[in-house]
């Protein structure tokens, strides 16, 4: 079966919209998020940008840097959390139409990785896109919140069944090669889901070098060291620019006040800042959009530096 077949599956996934942890002094994320329709369109030269809210991950903040106290943490994060020890990241997919191509950028968490994700089947359907007509799906790296929306939960089948499926060649390498047992046991379901996933869509499936051009416009451009062959995507028309960080951010203050912090999540700590730092300089120097895949909705902005750092405009 295909996406559609399933009448129920919007009754079934908008009730975890409410699993959602409110911010401090605020509206909880989903729901600002849901008030736009978790939908952004804006034009790029003459390429055609739309980015679609996944939901939110609830994310502990001691898991922000791996070599400082929570207590340190939540200091310099100023107290913006959503929770008391809780951070919230958006799931910002990006779609662009590029000539005859539709390419997806990442494709979510899916429905069984958390709750307040797994939205983006119904915000295709909400913007008008069927899942069909996309001819290109663009993988960064084989973390959940990036892989497992490309399999419908329902019936483990490809959910863009037309599309050619693209990731980076050392990222694909690694985790079809990387035995299940010998990970922390933290990582040890990440690894099994990326295999399972990337079996699941292997006829459709093509290994990209990590500059390679994708589409028209549309390039790798290699970030490693939160997986190993971690990519972000550099999309240009004309003057205009647009960076897809993936997980090269993570915060909208860590990630530019703090870019030396090493998340837990980061595999290799020390590659993953230089990939940061050598990101944000490419982005602040030639003027470029971030689309920033874990800022809060729809996570647009621009960077500049500030003093031995970088800040985050929105």
């Amino acid at each position: 079966m295909r996406f559609g077949s399933h009448p129920t599956r919007r009754a079934i996934l908008a009730g975890s919209a409410a699993v959602a942890a409110t911010l401090a002094g605020g509206v909880p994320f989903a729901a600002r998020a849901a008030s736009g329709k978790g939908i952004h369109k804006f034009a790029l030269g003459d390429l055609q940008i739309t980015i679609l809210s996944d939901g939110v991950l609830n994310v502990a903040t001691r898991l922000l840097n791996r070599n400082k106290e929570p207590a340190a943490i939540e200091a310099a994060l100023d107290g913006e959390l959503s929770a008391p020890g809780q951070v919230q990241y958006g799931v910002n997919i990006v779609l662009v139409r590029s000539g005859a191509d539709l390419v997806l950028i990442d494709a979510g968490a899916g429905g069984t990785w958390e709750p307040t994700a797994g939205k983006l089947a119904d915000r295709l359907t909400a913007a008008g896109v069927d899942p069909d007509s996309i001819t290109k799906v663009v993988i960064t790296h084989g973390h959940p919140d990036h892989l497992w929306g490309l399999v419908d939960e329902f019936d483990d089948s490809p959910r863009f069944g037309k599309a050619q499926h693209i990731m980076p060649a050392p990222e694909l390498d690694y985790w079809r090669k990387v035995s299940v047992e010998t990970l922390p046991q933290r990582m040890q379901g990440v690894a099994a889901g990326a295999k399972r996933v990337i079996g699941t869509i292997d006829e459709r499936l093509a290994a990209a070098a990590p500059d390679a051009e994708i589409a028209s416009g549309i390039a790798y451009v290699p970030t490693p060291g939160h997986t190993p062959g971690h990519c972000s995507v550099r999309i240009s028309s004309g003057s205009s620019g647009l960076i897809v960080t993936a997980d090269t951010l993570f915060h909208p203050h860590v990630s530019f006040a703090h870019p030396d912090w090493q998340p837990v999540a980061d595999m290799d700590g020390a590659a993953a800042v230089a990939s940061r730092r050598r990101l944000l300089d490419m982005a602040a120097a030639d003027g470029l959009q971030l689309a920033a895949y874990h800022i809060p909705f729809p996570g647009l902005g621009r960077v500049e530096r500030h003093a031995s750092a970088y800040r985050w405009l929105s």
